[in-house]
């Protein structure tokens, strides 16, 4: 969220907290959206942009404050992710921030981005498949980055041969564990007997 004063530096040139902006969009931490909503966070902010070396950004994150934009600025993020999976780039509009504000995003600059949180869901997955004692008859993928070449390919490097399956690409973590879990009941029953052993992973992305 460079366009919200993410990564900034305060006038000093030491390094604006990261904190603010994590708490701003993690929509399923109720911790973290209490902190970020906090009346007492609007003094916080204010501090910042009194700080920033860039304070008209940071003047941004008080808006999303201001009028709880949290939700909508994830879901940009999602659909920028899912336009990703197919193009090269794409422009997301932060209109509902502040006229005429976007951000031009490009596939390259997303890879580069999720490389560490990528390698981390790997690890997840390679634990899952190392500690269980059947091979899951499917990996049902949620989130923005479910359609990603990136992801698909990453994981068809750590579980081959197993297929992979997505729905509703704007589900939250909980509702995509249950939507995987219907969708493969469904298709159990539809058939009138068990696939495999009924063993299926879910991976929010």
């Amino acid at each position: 969220m460079p366009q919200l004063g993410a990564g900034g530096e305060t006038q000093k040139g030491t390094a604006l907290p990261s904190q603010p902006w994590w708490n701003a969009v993690a929509i399923n931490d109720i911790p973290a959206q209490s902190a970020f909503y906090a009346p007492a966070n609007r003094h916080y902010l204010q501090t910042l942009i009194r700080d920033a070396r860039q304070p008209h950004e940071v003047q941004r994150l008080l808006q999303v404050w201001q009028h709880k934009l949290g939700y909508r600025l994830t879901r940009t993020a999602e659909e920028s992710k899912i336009a990703l999976s197919q193009s090269a780039d794409c422009i997301a509009s932060l209109e509902f921030i502040e006229a005429g504000l976007n951000s031009q995003i490009t596939r390259n600059e997303l890879q580069k981005t999720i490389v560490t949180p990528l390698g981390r869901m790997m690890e997840q997955v390679e634990f899952t498949l190392r500690e269980s004692p059947k091979k899951p008859d499917i990996i049902y993928l949620t989130g923005g980055s479910a359609r990603s070449p990136l992801v698909r390919q990453a994981l068809g490097t750590v579980a081959p041969g197993i297929p992979l399956a997505s729905g509703d690409d704007f589900h939250p973590s909980p509702q995509g564990w249950r939507v995987g879990q219907s969708c493969c009941l469904h298709k159990n029953n539809s058939a009138n007997k068990p696939t495999g052993d009924g063993v299926r992973c879910a991976i929010t992305c």
